[in-house]
């Protein structure tokens, strides 16, 4: 298999550019990783990196789809939106087949908005972040396999509520999936005639004022902060919430990844986060997708490549969109891909289910609570 991250400047995309040709006459099937693997969420772009990897090295080890091997094309946007409209460009004007996981809603925002999918009629399986501004309206070309971000919030406020955690504030990453977050959290407050009882932007690559925002919360003594924020400003949140000695119990949607609340923060500081799930148990390898996942892991795993949540995703991800790549035979193009994803009505992974056709491009339901024990374990 054949993978590389290039960290591509706007200057030298001219280098990198692809002569346009019809996959079904290539050696080998182009599938590409547009993330930004530098800049704040970096952490989540190599994780899910690493489980697209591995799920392109078991397949290929299987002798790969329709008799052809995949190759994996990351590439590095630097958490620039211009960077990544070029990138998709680039992909489109080529012989990729389809783009899995772009990271980062202010440049999947400038994508959709400019209409690279459906002009370059290029799939685009997998979005992070799950916010309903990137899935609304449906797109033709991009298909959502986790839970909306919706879903995850309405979880954390029902626990809230369930739980007489009455006074709930939220801190959120001041980009556009952390503002739909506020408004979604402050919507279905509103249903249990509640509202925030402080609502707290957190700038992101460093500007963000952690004391003064603890100061904040501290003055609005909730019962609960949920933090609407990706992993690595997550981290230095929950530092700052400890060290502050903040009382309330602080909940998160799935980006706060435990493994990097754990590494940046500490086990000890970690422990008792309420994080909310939208792929298994990565341990439970009672369920067949999980158990694969691991089996693959142990077979083409690289180097000290430890099992993640995020990793998990990439992988099932990937395997979602294979399973469309089979169903198109072995004439596959774009053209042909697409109408298979739309096909794939309530398939199963073994224990994960997503539920595409024509009308429904957002694949997965499923959204658990989990808490973050000791040794920064997950209990569900």
């Amino acid at each position: 298999m054949k993978q590389h991250v290039r960290k591509t400047s706007c200057g030298a995309l001219a280098a990198f550019a692809l002569a346009a040709a019809h996959p079904a006459g290539a050696a080998e099937w182009a599938i590409a990783h547009v993330a930004p693997f530098t800049g704040p969420v970096a952490i989540e772009a190599a994780d899910y990196n690493a489980g697209i990897r591995l799920a392109v090295k078991a397949v290929n080890a299987g002798g790969g789809i329709h008799g052809r091997p995949l190759v994996l094309r990351s590439e590095d946007d630097h958490y620039n939106p211009d960077q990544t409209v070029a990138l998709f460009n680039q992909a489109g004007a080529g012989d990729t087949l389809a783009v899995l996981l772009p990271v980062g809603s202010p440049a999947f925002t400038r994508v959709l908005k400019e209409h690279i999918p459906e002009t370059q009629k290029l799939p685009v399986v997998g979005v992070i972040p799950g916010a309903e501004p990137l899935r609304t309206p449906l797109n033709p070309y991009v298909y959502h396999v986790r839970a909306g971000d919706l879903d995850q919030y309405r979880k954390l406020v029902e626990h809230a509520m369930r739980t007489g955690l009455a006074r709930v504030a939220v801190a959120y990453a001041d980009v556009p999936f952390g503002a739909a977050g506020l408004a979604a959290i402050e919507g279905m407050l509103k249903k249990h005639n509640r509202a925030p009882v402080a609502r707290v932007a957190l700038p992101q690559g460093g500007k963000a004022n952690l004391p003064a925002a603890m100061a904040e919360l501290a003055r609005a003594t909730p019962d609960m902060v949920i933090l609407v924020s990706p992993s690595q400003l997550a981290g230095e949140f929950l530092k700052a919430f400890r060290a502050a000695e903040m009382s309330p119990l602080l909940a998160m949607p799935s980006y706060g990844n435990a493994d990097v609340l754990c590494r940046l923060a500490g086990a000890e500081a970690a422990r008792g986060v309420i994080v909310a799930q939208v792929m298994p148990n990565v341990t439970n390898t009672a369920l067949p997708v999980v158990r694969r996942f691991q089996d693959d892991l142990k077979k083409h795993g690289e180097k000290d490549m430890r099992p993640s949540i995020l990793q998990l995703e990439g992988y099932v991800t990937a395997q979602i969109l294979f399973e469309a790549m089979r169903r198109a035979g072995p004439g596959l193009n774009r053209a042909r891909l697409a109408p298979a994803l739309d096909a794939l009505h309530r398939y199963d992974l073994g224990g994960f289910a997503v539920d595409f056709n024509p009308a429904r491009h957002t694949g997965s339901d499923f959204v658990d609570i989990s808490i973050i024990g000791r040794d920064c374990k997950l209990i569900y």
